[in-house]
């Protein structure tokens, strides 16, 4: 079988052996991977001294039709995320994203505009031109939307999920988790296990969110931004059925799951 070479972030990583690994990768052109390194970990091999994870890499890679596992042949590294591991708020945020990437994708399945997105969130969170910290709720709260639109459940923000009428601005709304998006909540309607109330705020960074509104510019308080990006988390957890540890480090007022 030919080598393919392809780019890719490490999103899980095992040792194999002494000098071996397997790992599972966001690549571009070839969608989540999951491949064994030979000798991956040995002093001279072309892997840049091993697969680290949240690294993104230029890479080579037999893909077998009929094989559980990939070949890594090459891992040349292009960003270590040096900024990853310099504060837990930084570390956090990078692990969670890369939890959301096994949960939402199936093996093999190609999606370079999300595979783009995660790496432009791991490089303005971890990389080397990093953003500052009171930019994270924004890079994830855009990287969840991210990741609702291309796995096909992007919440709807404009129009009632129940009544299917056009909501107005300052209106009283709540996040409807069966029916995938925002409904408007009346005066004396009782609490809800499947609809969270939701601030104006919160649904106006949404539809900033939809409208297309990049990282940098999506408007709001960290604190507004932060609930945004929970109700995006809750939304996942919904749509997955599985809630990944991580996200009691990042949203905590959220998590049932204890942190790993």
């Amino acid at each position: 079988m030919p080598i393919e070479p392809d780019e890719g972030i490490c999103v899980r990583h095992w040792d194999w052996s002494e000098t071996s690994q397997t790992v599972a990768l966001m690549t571009r052109s070839h969608g989540l991977l999951r491949c064994l390194a030979k000798g991956s970990k040995r002093e001279k091999a072309p892997f840049s001294g091993g697969v680290e994870l949240l690294t993104r890499a230029e890479l080579g890679v037999i893909v077998k039709p009929n094989a559980g596992l990939a070949t890594l042949t090459a891992w040349d590294l292009i960003e270590p995320m040096p900024a990853v591991r310099t504060s837990f708020a930084r570390y956090a945020a990078c692990v969670y994203a890369a939890d959301l990437v096994p949960r939402g994708l199936q093996d093999r399945d190609p999606h370079p505009e999300l595979y783009d997105g995660f790496a432009q969130t791991l490089g303005a969170i971890g990389g080397v031109d990093a953003c500052d910290e009171a930019r994270i709720p924004a890079q994830l709260a855009w990287f969840q939307w991210r990741m609702l639109d291309e796995i096909g459940s992007k919440p709807e923000v404009r129009a009632d999920v129940r009544t299917g009428e056009i909501l107005r601005g300052g209106s009283a709304v709540g996040f409807a988790w069966e029916l995938g998006g925002l409904t408007r909540v009346r005066q004396h309607e009782p609490a809800s296990d499947t609809i969270a109330r939701t601030s104006p705020s919160t649904a106006a960074l949404l539809r900033s969110l939809d409208d297309g509104a990049r990282p940098e510019t999506l408007g709001g308080t960290p604190d507004e931004i932060t609930r945004c990006g929970r109700v995006l988390a809750a939304a996942l957890r919904f749509v997955f059925d599985d809630e990944p540890s991580s996200l009691a480090w990042v949203y905590p007022e959220i998590a049932t799951a204890k942190p790993r």
